[in-house]
């Protein structure tokens, strides 16, 4: 069976036929996959084992849109599973609730699941680091996708604040900046 990831599809790699993407990233990465394979005329079924599709999307209220643009496109959702076994030409699928199996059939398949760092530049640093304060840096700290995988956004908030907090002390897990809220007079 092959077998694609989400970095393939964006290389320019294709799967043919019937196409099963398991998304176990509950964001949208799954249903952008989806979306991609379905809009180039593969038969699609996305199996989560959520009970929403992009579960994540309910907080940012695109979870239904997202739902209803693949149901619309002929996307196969299936809810509340997940895939416990690929085969040659189908994959296995596990109720989350009461472990029973289904097989779905497949030409290929799709996983959208965890990911690894990439911190290979971080660690060369890090052996190197008693030359650091002869080439005038006073610090490496290792940010984003190398740390550990995860939504754009979380990249985006990562280069925020290490911009913000760059070569002073470390403050843990508290934000370094200050949010504004506005403060209600009581009545």
């Amino acid at each position: 069976m092959p077998v694609f990831t989400p970095d393939d599809l964006m290389a320019g790699k294709r799967p043919t036929g019937k196409v099963v993407i398991y998304d176990d990233d509950h964001y949208y990465m799954g249903g952008v996959q989806a979306e991609l394979l379905a809009g180039e005329g593969l038969e699609v079924t996305i199996i989560t084992p959520s009970a929403y599709l992009s579960d994540w999307t309910v907080n940012t209220l695109e979870q239904h849109v997202i739902h209803r643009k693949l149901a619309e496109m002929g996307v196969n959702i299936v809810l509340n599973r997940g895939v416990t076994e690929i085969a040659k030409d189908h994959v296995v699928s596990n109720c989350s609730y009461t472990e029973m199996v289904q097989p779905f059939a497949a030409d290929a398949v799709v996983m959208v699941s965890s990911r690894l760092e990439r911190n290979g530049v971080y660690r060369d640093l890090k052996t190197r680091e008693a030359e650091w304060s002869d080439a005038g840096i006073k610090s490496v700290q290792i940010i984003g996708d190398a740390n550990a995988p995860g939504p754009i956004a979380w990249a985006t908030y990562a280069g925020h604040r290490y911009a913000r907090e760059l070569d002073e002390p470390g403050t843990g897990d508290a934000p370094s900046f200050r949010r504004e809220v506005a403060a209600l007079a009581p009545e």
